[in-house]
């Protein structure tokens, strides 16, 4: 496996990582949002179920029957029950449950049996009490209830309608009969989703992207500082540049080299290169032998380049890329 490859893959596992763990996050952050959704509605039920009351002690112009009135302020112990009788001047009624329950939340539904008719329950305020709750929660969006009497076969609405992709909370049955029934819900935004993701995924968020980033920075650098591929020569400057290292060579092997590089791949005449280097040297085949020896050894360490003989005819220069 190439080092190349390895780099791929690796930034490949981590977007991968990264994807399956943004899914994740999101998934738990939904879950997270529901939940305060649903404790957003009960805390609006509980705020409004103490106001009414409240109310209800206070206006001296209610008139109930004691009996009743006894019933809704009566001290409230920690244990749990069964079953809840209630005794009035009409009778006596027992209500028994299916669990076990606190007396308070039993209480409370008995409460909300006896108010329904006394101080009932205002859609408007319990949205309004439900806004402030989903606010304090930092959920964003739209949202409303529904509140439901099935005695009296009545349906009531607070706030727009529901769009199909709003999350409905479980239905809340208020009173001891189950015909008070109430239900939120909220449509909201991606900004709430992003707000409740764990911090942790943050943090594992900011460490791949910085692991990320070091990874391809150090792949830049070492592909801008990677020699370029190629022979280069400047008879000006005598300098030769072979894969972007300068090798040590003299002016007249460099002029010679320079000669098989104009026609890289094609034979050059042995009397072309004397004439061009030792016109009158009667000295010029043994010298043109001991320089094309010395450029061999210049070459030696650079396999893509090797001066192959033509015999009875010359020299000519390959080179991988040619």
């Amino acid at each position: 496996m190439t080092k190349r490859t390895s780099w791929f893959l690796s930034v490949a596992a981590t977007v991968i990582v990264l994807m399956g763990g943004g899914y994740a996050a999101l998934r738990h952050s939904r879950t997270q949002v529901h939940a305060l959704i649903n404790q957003s509605l009960q805390e609006a039920e509980r705020l409004h179920y103490n106001d009414r009351l409240n109310a209800f002690s206070r206006n001296p112009h209610i008139y109930v029957d004691p009996a009743l009135k006894a019933y809704l302020f009566a001290p409230v112990s920690s244990r749990k029950i069964k079953s809840y009788t209630l005794q009035t001047t009409e009778g006596k009624t027992t209500y028994l449950f299916k669990d076990s329950i606190p007396e308070e939340k039993a209480r409370k539904l008995l409460n909300e049996y006896l108010l329904a008719d006394i101080q009932p329950v205002r859609v408007e305020e319990v949205n309004r009490l439900f806004q402030e709750q989903l606010e304090k929660r930092h959920v964003s969006g739209t949202a409303g209830v529904f509140y439901s009497d099935k005695s009296a076969r009545t349906r009531t609405r607070a706030g727009i309608l529901p769009t199909s992709s709003a999350y409905k909370t479980p239905v809340c049955w208020l009173d001891l009969t189950h015909s008070l029934q109430l239900q939120g819900w909220a449509d909201y935004d991606w900004l709430t989703l992003l707000r409740h993701i764990h911090a942790g995924f943050y943090g594992l968020l900011c460490l791949l992207l910085a692991a990320t980033g070091i990874q391809v920075c150090l792949y830049l650098k070492k592909r801008q500082n990677k020699p370029e591929k190629g022979l280069s020569i400047d008879l000006k400057q005598q300098i030769l540049l072979i894969d972007g290292m300068q090798c040590a060579i003299s002016s007249l092997d460099l002029q010679l080299l320079y000669l098989l590089w104009e026609k890289k791949g094609e034979c050059v005449n042995r009397e072309d290169l004397k004439t061009a280097c030792w016109p009158h040297d009667p000295q010029a085949d043994e010298k043109l032998d001991a320089h094309i020896q010395t450029i061999r050894k210049v070459l030696q360490d650079f396999p893509d380049y090797r001066i192959s003989t033509a015999r009875g005819r010359g020299y000519y220069l390959t080179a991988a890329s040619c």
